[in-house]
């Protein structure tokens, strides 16, 4: 099968996958709150074309019943605000020096992944729970190289040279939870305030095994009714804020956050290579320290935030860390 094909398989089952959750909802008598959402994550926000290089995400998700729920009615932590996602993405990560017909073998290798992914999200006061399930591919039927080739040939920047040498081609799947909980420390909902949001999470597939804990503190005017911002390399995206009408809350919003996690990985294929095949790889740090900056503002149905972030070495060569920006914008109707 060719890749265009691949890729034209993976929008068909997301579209059928929605259709599917929107004819199984039984009606109810207020009407169902979808979002739209997107986000990017790049290292040209740091000057830089190395290691995770780009990462982008388009999620469709709605609130209230879903086709899920008997699923959700027997998850321990089923009960509360229920929200459904779907997913499409595409994430890539080269060597640090691109240029190299043949890259290090100490370096990171080629590898991209095209994926789709099914979310289940529930929230209950202060607390969050999330559930995700990952499937798509790595190596050359991601299209990877393709995009990377058509981006820097758009903005007229020299081709990476090596990616005959990226990852081959394997089915991925991955679970992720995570768990998030939320603290009011200073001030109130609808003036100056200040929150507190520890968050954990699990990864298990072949993709990536490890566990995460960190936490994020938001200051702000009027934060809205959520549980924060996230990162490509967890659930990527969370529910929408409650709305005005749901809360009787503000129509908009500003806020600045700052957290940080650390990662404990037993696997990431991108470093350990393919699973079952030969193929390129390094040895990894399976300790990998994080931080992040950013803000968010909010207005009626629209929603935006950029994160910058600094990521520790992920395998033992690395010279240097990773640094990207974030950007997510989210559209509520």
């Amino acid at each position: 099968m060719k890749a265009h094909q691949i890729a034209a398989c993976w929008v068909v089952i997301f579209c059928t996958a929605i259709l599917h959750g929107h004819a199984a909802v039984v009606p109810q008598e207020t009407p169902r709150r979808w979002t739209f959402s997107l986000r990017w994550e790049n290292d040209t926000f740091a000057g830089s074309d190395r290691f995770y290089t780009d990462g982008i995400s388009l999620s469709l998700a709605h609130t209230g019943r879903s086709w899920l729920d008997p699923v959700m009615d027997r998850l321990p932590w089923g009960k509360g605000r229920r929200t459904v996602s779907y997913e499409l993405g595409q994430i890539m990560v080269t060597p640090s020096d691109t240029s190299l017909p043949v890259p290090d073998p100490n370096d990171r290798p080629y590898a991209g992944l095209l994926f789709a992914g099914l979310s289940l999200h529930v929230e209950r006061d202060h607390l969050y729970h999330g559930l995700k399930f990952i499937t798509g591919v790595i190596g050359p039927w991601s299209l990877a190289e393709d995009t990377q080739q058509f981006v820097h040939d758009l903005v007229d920047s020299s081709r990476p040279q090596g990616w005959q040498y990226q990852l081959r081609n394997e089915p991925i799947f991955n679970l992720v939870y995570e768990h998030r909980r939320k603290y009011r420390l200073l001030g109130e909902a609808g003036g100056v305030s200040l929150e507190a949001l520890p968050v954990a999470n699990a990864m298990l597939g072949n993709v990536l095994i490890q566990g995460q804990a960190g936490a994020q503190l938001r200051v702000g005017y009027r934060i809205p009714d959520d549980f924060g911002t996230t990162l490509m390399r967890g659930m990527v995206h969370l529910p929408p804020p409650r709305s005005p009408r749901e809360t009787g809350g503000p129509q908009w919003g500003i806020y600045w956050f700052g957290g940080g996690n650390v990662n404990l990985v037993a696997r990431d294929i991108t470093l350990d290579g393919n699973t079952w095949r030969d193929s390129r790889s390094v040895d990894k740090e399976w300790f990998v320290p994080a931080a992040e900056v950013g803000m968010a503002v909010y207005w009626r149905r629209f929603q935006a935030a950029f994160t910058y972030v600094f990521w520790g070495k992920e395998f033992k060569a690395q010279q240097n860390y990773s640094e990207f920006g974030a950007l997510t914008l989210s559209y509520t109707f």
